[in-house]
């Protein structure tokens, strides 16, 4: 643990500097002023970014970022999809820097990304080129987060794979399925009872073997509690985007969107991304609905006639399992929509306001400032600082 004078220190944002120290804790040069404090904190590890400026009476005063990495693993196996396993990596290494400002990988990481292959044997890519295994289904260390990306031709299936994949999820891991991938998450039974979509090239063949996953191949991109599938690479660009936001938060998650050119900007994965383990298959309908058509004019009438529900029952199973009514619902998603168009800046408020069904941008400010507890001018303040 940080000594208490760090804590205290940090909190200030003021250190002494002594030599190669700052309260005890070594201090590595890195050039152009810039230093690294190490800091320990058990499993995870800090790295306090120390752009250190001279002031008067030879004090220096440090600008500070910390990230806690997310363990992430990502799997490979002989004829994936090589181009998209170094896009996830990259991905999820691009968003470290873009919210720490600092170029240094190590440094500024959100995800500690390894690949996993079957053994620490190379594994030949669909197209030749091979991919280097940083550890094996052995010896792979637990993550957080677990990607299955794409494969040509047949998906892994070998029962060790499938158990670790299943252990994985059952310690609490997220796992993220993207193509064919979402076959080999198919296969291990987690989808059975579940929203998931699918490449169309595989629809069949899940629909055949695992009649039980609730597939929507017509959706780019589901998030159904930890098991997050993609159809293609597009929205396997989205589903990273959703990564940052579950684990660093939705100012860091929009701003990978923008550089990412993320086409939906997150329109998947909004306000109803934590909000789907409540295990209400009818209220899961009602949700997707509302998420979809949200902006569209929809009322709870129309959501009750889609799950085939009278609108009491509807308010009451939704107050149950989110405890919230249909209502404000949707207006939320509306809100989470207007949020996502306020995150580019050739948006003006009343274009907002019209493409998410509001009649005026005085009624939108308001129900922006009843939602997000601040205006849509502070929000986009907020982005931008």
């Amino acid at each position: 643990m940080m000594p208490k004078c760090g804590q205290r220190e940090a909190r200030n944002n003021q250190r002494h500097v002594d030599g190669n120290h700052i309260c005890g804790l070594p201090v590595i040069c890195c050039g152009q002023g810039t230093k690294l404090l190490l800091v320990d904190v058990g499993k995870d590890v800090h790295v306090v970014i120390l752009g250190l400026l001279q002031a008067k009476h030879g004090t220096l005063f440090a600008m500070q970022h910390t990230f806690s990495a997310i363990p992430t693993n990502i799997y490979i196996d002989h004829n994936c999809w090589a181009g998209g396993v170094m896009l996830i990596r990259e991905l999820l290494a691009v968003a470290g820097t873009l919210n720490a400002r600092e170029p240094d990988l190590v440094a500024a990481a959100m995800f500690d990304v390894a690949l996993v292959g079957p053994t620490m044997q190379p594994v030949r890519s669909f197209t030749g080129p091979a991919l280097l295994p940083e550890r094996s289904l052995r010896n792979a260390r637990p993550a957080d987060v677990l990607v299955l990306p794409s494969f040509y031709g047949e998906v892994p299936a070998s029962p060790s794979l499938l158990r670790w994949i299943v252990r994985h999820y059952e310690a609490g891991g997220c796992i993220l399925a993207s193509a064919s991938g979402v076959r080999l998450l198919a296969n291990t039974g987690l989808l059975d009872g579940r929203d998931a979509t699918c490449n169309l090239a595989d629809r069949r063949a899940i629909a055949a073997a695992r009649p039980a996953v609730r597939l929507s191949p017509q959706s780019p991109l589901i998030v159904d509690g930890r098991l997050i599938t993609a159809a293609s690479i597009t929205p396997t660009i989205d589903a990273c985007a959703h990564l940052v936001k579950r684990f660093h938060g939705e100012k860091a998650a929009l701003k990978f969107a923008r550089y990412a050119n993320s086409a939906r900007q997150l329109a998947d994965v909004g306000h109803a991304a934590g909000q789907q383990e409540h295990g209400d298959s009818r209220v899961l309908a009602a949700q997707r609905y509302i998420e979809q058509h949200s902006c569209a004019g929809i009322t709870p009438d129309d959501v009750a006639r889609h799950v085939a529900m009278s609108q009491r029952n509807l308010a009451r199973r939704f107050g149950a399992a989110l405890s919230v009514t249909p209502v404000q619902y949707i207006l939320q998603c509306r809100i989470e929509q207007a949020k996502r168009l306020l995150a580019r800046p050739n948006v003006s408020l009343r274009r907002a306001a019209i493409e998410t069904g509001f009649s005026d941008e005085a009624v939108f400010r308001r129900a922006f400032k009843q939602v997000a507890r601040q205006t849509p001018s502070a929000w986009r303040e907020l982005l931008s600082s």
